[in-house]
């Protein structure tokens, strides 16, 4: 399928945390964002807080870049709950950033909604991908990293699935694609999605070949 896609340069970078604070500044130009501010939580000790990957006080946003330790570390997944309660208790709403995720236009109208714009968009792919295309972007999903969903606990891939239902449908096939691709470069599921029954259904997915062009390393990088 994806075989007969057109031959493709390598996108230039990814979505990391420091790339999603300049998508913020493009799509929230305003927003006048911070960075890494601190939040005492306990009053009685004021070594005890949280602190935030980007924050707009005059946009009432909370951003966090949610790393594979968001999914694989029972505490690090009760401290989000947590500090997503502190947040919305004080009139912040609070986005999240998988690290799987990728900026492809359908992602970005679902999570930026009344602020996205064409311009904008191309803006930001050219930021973090050095490309003028939404197709050469990487796609979503994991391609080379050793930090898959095989090494998440169970609740972590809940959270994962509970997410995916609220995201475009174009988002599962392209995160099924890869975790295929990946599972048939090296041979083993295991290493890739472990015995979540839940993820070994999720690839068994159909895949619609219109989802998924994007940059693919197992097939790209040929």
């Amino acid at each position: 399928m994806a075989r007969n896609a057109e031959v493709m340069k390598a996108p230039s970078g990814e979505m990391t945390e420091k790339n999603l604070v300049e998508v913020l500044k493009i799509f929230f130009p305003s927003g006048n964002w911070e960075v890494q501010k601190r939040f005492s939580y306990d009053p009685e000790n004021k070594r005890k807080f949280y602190r935030v990957d980007a924050i707009s006080e005059k946009q009432k946003i909370v951003w966090e870049y949610d790393g594979p330790n968001h999914y694989n570390d029972t505490w690090k997944l009760q401290r989000d709950i947590d500090r997503d309660t502190y947040f919305k208790d004080m009139g912040y709403t609070v986005k999240r950033w998988p690290y799987f995720y990728q900026l492809t236009k359908e992602v970005a109208k679902n999570i930026f909604d009344k602020e996205f714009s064409e311009e904008k968009y191309l803006t930001a792919i050219k930021l973090v991908y050095g490309v003028d295309s939404e197709n050469h972007i990487l796609s979503p999903g994991w391609h080379t990293t050793k930090f898959t969903p095989g090494s998440w606990i169970e609740r972590g891939v809940e959270r994962f699935l509970d997410r995916l239902e609220i995201m475009p449908e174009s988002l599962k096939h392209q995160l099924a694609f890869s975790l295929q691709l990946y599972i048939k470069s090296i041979g083993d599921s295991f290493l890739i999605i472990g015995d979540h029954k839940k993820l070994h259904e999720l690839i068994k997915l159909r895949i619609d070949k219109n989802y998924v062009n994007y940059y693919f390393t197992q097939i790209h990088s040929d």
